[in-house]
């Protein structure tokens, strides 16, 4: 039991959660994917559709995924994935490629470094809030229909 004068004591206000540390700092197989959020339409949607795919496919393969800020100017983000297992990872990976939205060069899939993992966040706190909307309606209807093959 934990008394007043201990130091490790911390009094949370009435109404609040205590803060937690991300759990996602201790994984170590990670990449991460930088997305487009442009403000026209048209790219914007390309966008959303494309996150929402990833989405279904982190949620498919047991993965995180995560988001930060990449570049405001250029309305860039990246979009952060940890994996439970490797087979999940080659798994993530294949239904990334087979996907015309999501398909991507080789080059484009980094390795995020120790202070990106710690500055991501969940998605719906960092892409704006018309995109989360879209991503994850999309996201939900695909992983809902439980389909392992989405192309």
């Amino acid at each position: 039991m934990i008394d007043s004068t201990d130091e490790q004591h911390t009094t949370i206000p009435p109404g609040n959660t205590p803060p937690v540390p991300p759990f996602w700092r201790n994984e170590d197989d990670w990449i991460v994917l930088i997305e487009f959020l442009r403000s026209d339409d048209e790219d914007r949607a390309r966008g959303a559709e494309a996150i929402g795919y990833m989405l279904a496919f982190a949620q498919m393969t047991d993965t995180r995924m995560l988001a930060l800020v990449g570049d405001p100017k250029a309305d860039a983000y990246g979009l952060l994935f940890s994996f439970s297992s490797p087979v999940n990872k080659a798994e993530f990976l294949r239904l990334l490629q087979a996907n015309d939205a999501t398909a991507c060069e080789e080059f484009e899939i980094l390795v995020p470094d120790r202070a990106e993992i710690e500055a991501a966040q969940p998605i719906g706190r960092v892409l704006p809030e018309d995109v989360v909307q879209q991503v994850t309606a999309m996201a939900a209807m695909l992983f809902g229909s439980g389909s392992s093959t989405i192309q």
